[in-house]
């Protein structure tokens, strides 16, 4: 079937397993998912059809009789014009992109840039070869980071040494590789995402960098693969895991192959706990990282975070009816246990994430103005680095935290507006 696309809006189908057909409607960049009934109506109206003709029309193609001109006005109305369907200033919904959050963007890649490179690497995120390596990697990390562990007291004893003589075994050398080596890392994980993207004939864009608020953030453009079935968005979403799971068995190949050198050592070891902090953070599902579309996804809840919000108001209104209002649950199944499971674990995360990330974060507050004066004062490699390390530390465990909170506050003020 060939898209509907006007200047307003895009209608395109979306790729299903099952018997039911859904349908992908595109406004302003935001993008909704909607049913068969939806679908007529919008392509009644594409072809100028009345009220009238359009009822006539689902009566035939729904196997009904119960579809008047009023039940379509109903539903132009309450559904499609807020959407902004029609193209006003005053109802043009706003756009709802991955990056839509995202200030002073940058590009970094465009896609005529990177073609070339997801050209040759696709074909490792067919379903049949993705799946298998996913595994086989993550079993090897899982193996080969146990036996690190083991060694830890090695590293853990030369440390001490250079500690007792007041060195901080930190030369030129770490600098210039270890921070290109996470922004390739990062590059890395992007591209994942884009490839996979690619690989089922969704034209990723571009690769770019931003603010979060004040934290750098990289981002991969890959909006448009909400129109691939089920099998296809996990393969998307997992495609930046499934890189920094190949890059970490190259690092850990390379301190073991380094094992006696103690500069690439140190090198090495703190690029394999960032990555490995990146990946697990990535994965969290309770805030809208890879894991939270990932979990969405796997279990057809789309606007996980807003189902989320509503699901608490619900039991918050049965607990307490005089204080709370009971949302709208005309299209939320609050009884799902997959929305239930992760409308308590996202808030248990949230107030686990405000006490210990917060202590965490003061306490490396705390010492920031120091790392500064020490980094000014004596400006020698041994002082400069804990201060970019610290920043970095900021940029990593900031985002993830200010992206959970920011929800969290919304969802307060919404409170309040409902109790006045």
């Amino acid at each position: 079937m060939l898209p509907l696309q006007t200047t307003t809006y895009q209608l395109e189908a979306i790729e299903q397993a099952g018997p039911e057909r859904y349908y992908l409607l595109t406004i302003h960049g935001a993008s909704y998912k909607i049913g068969e009934l939806i679908y007529l109506i919008v392509d009644g109206l594409a072809r100028q059809l009345t009220y009238q003709e359009i009822g006539s029309l689902l009566n035939a193609s729904l196997n009904e009789d119960r579809f008047s001109a009023q039940d379509v006005a109903t539903v132009v109305q309450n559904k499609l014009t807020p959407m902004g369907l029609f193209g006003t200033s005053d109802t043009a919904a706003p756009k709802a992109t991955p990056t839509g959050a995202i200030a002073f963007r940058r590009r970094l890649l465009a896609f005529e840039q990177y073609e070339w490179l997801l050209r040759l690497v696709k074909y490792a995120f067919s379903p049949a070869v993705f799946f298998s390596v996913l595994g086989l990697a993550l079993l090897a990390n899982v193996f080969l980071m146990r036996e690190l562990m083991a060694l830890e007291h090695y590293v853990t004893s030369y440390t001490s040494q250079l500690t007792a003589t007041g060195e901080c075994g930190r030369g030129a050398t770490y600098l210039l590789f270890f921070y290109p080596a996470v922004l390739f890392i990062l590059i890395s994980h992007e591209l994942g995402h884009a490839a996979a993207s690619y690989r089922f004939g969704v034209k990723p864009k571009e690769i770019g960098i931003g603010l979060y608020l004040i934290f750098p953030v990289l981002y991969a453009d890959v909006t448009e693969i909400w129109r691939l079935n089920k099998t296809k968005r996990v393969i998307v979403n997992l495609g930046g895991f499934y890189v920094q799971l190949l890059i970490n068995l190259l690092l850990i190949w390379f301190l073991v192959s380094n094992f006696g050198n103690a500069d690439r050592i140190t090198i090495s070891r703190y690029l394999i706990q960032l990555n490995v902090a990146m990946m697990v953070i990535n994965t969290i599902p309770f805030i809208k990282l890879d894991g939270y579309w990932l979990y969405s996804d796997l279990f057809s809840l789309p606007n996980l975070q807003r189902q989320a919000s509503v699901c608490l108001m619900a039991a918050g209104s049965v607990l307490f009816p005089r204080w709370i209002r009971r949302p709208n649950l005309e299209s939320i199944n609050v009884r799902n246990p997959y929305l239930i499971f992760y409308t308590v674990g996202r808030y248990v995360f949230l107030l686990s994430l405000v006490w210990w990330g917060g202590q965490y974060l003061v306490d490396k507050m705390v010492m920031y103005p120091r790392l500064i004066g020490a980094a000014i004062n004596e400006c020698t490699l041994c002082t400069v680095e804990p201060l970019l390390k610290t920043t970095l530390t900021f940029c990593l465990f900031g985002v993830p935290a200010t992206r959970s909170l920011a929800p969290a506050y919304h969802w307060v003020k919404r409170f309040r507006q409902l109790r006045s």
